[in-house]
């Protein structure tokens, strides 16, 4: 028995596929632009990073090493409200900066209003950043 392919033209030749969109809902996770950055506290313990970038839509929370489930947890209240910032028309930038000086969430802590940002290359140097040793308590 042999397989006979129903179809051998290319995938070009499907014809228009204007039905299906693949429009962005969210900010893109990384970018080689520089970002900045601002350390998330919960509790007192830095547990991440929220990070944007000013020139492109590219935004998110990268959790500190070391810290396990609490910071993996964080993400949800940060990435929620990076989506609403989105969907009501902020840039990356503005959307982290609405988020400093915001009460703690019980989940994923906060930015204290006096918190400077830090300036990082791009979204790699965020990587080290997190994974660096955490300072000594």
């Amino acid at each position: 028995m042999s397989f006979e392919p129903t179809h051998t033209g290319r995938p070009t030749e499907f014809g228009d596929l204007s039905p299906f969109t693949l429009e962005q809902t969210e900010y893109r996770g990384r970018t080689d632009t520089p970002v900045r950055c601002f350390p998330v506290s919960l509790r007192g313990q830095v547990i991440g990073y929220l990070w944007a970038s000013e020139t492109e839509g590219a935004a998110g929370f990268r959790p500190r090493r070391g810290v396990g489930v609490v910071g993996f947890e964080a993400g949800g209240p940060w990435y929620k409200r990076l989506r609403e910032a989105r969907d009501a028309g902020f840039t990356a930038w503005e959307a982290v900066q609405l988020c400093v000086g915001d009460p703690e969430d019980p989940r994923g802590g906060h930015v204290p209003a006096d918190t400077e940002a830090l300036s990082l290359a791009n979204y790699e140097a965020v990587l080290h950043l997190a994974a660096a040793d955490p300072p000594p308590a």
